[in-house]
């Protein structure tokens, strides 16, 4: 790969993860992980053909059907990155790391 095939690389993936984590941000009953705890709350991975996998690290909150949230979460990234982009979401990956209770 050349340097700057890498370097539009690595633009793309801040723009994939910022579009991410604003579509996350639109969820209501999640947070992203602090970046400290997880080495970045929102990761890019690009793959061939112009596809890319998205893996985000969630806190959920305990009032919230984990299904549901983490399915809406899953399609408001998709839609956000393809409806901005160019690449096509292969995945989008979310690990749910912590419940947090409310009272």
């Amino acid at each position: 790969m050349t340097k700057e095939a890498s370097k539009n690389l690595d633009v793309f993936g801040k723009v994939i993860t910022a579009l991410a984590t604003d579509a996350a941000m639109e969820v209501e009953g999640i947070s992203l992980l602090n970046a400290k705890r997880s080495k970045g709350a929102v990761s890019a991975y690009f793959l061939p053909n112009e596809r890319v996998v998205v893996d985000m690290f969630i806190a959920i909150s305990s009032r919230c059907a984990v299904p549901t949230v983490v399915a809406t979460l899953q399609e408001k990234v998709k839609n956000q990155i393809e409806s901005a982009t160019k690449y096509n979401v292969q995945s989008v990956n979310v690990q749910v790391m912590n419940v947090e209770v409310e009272q």
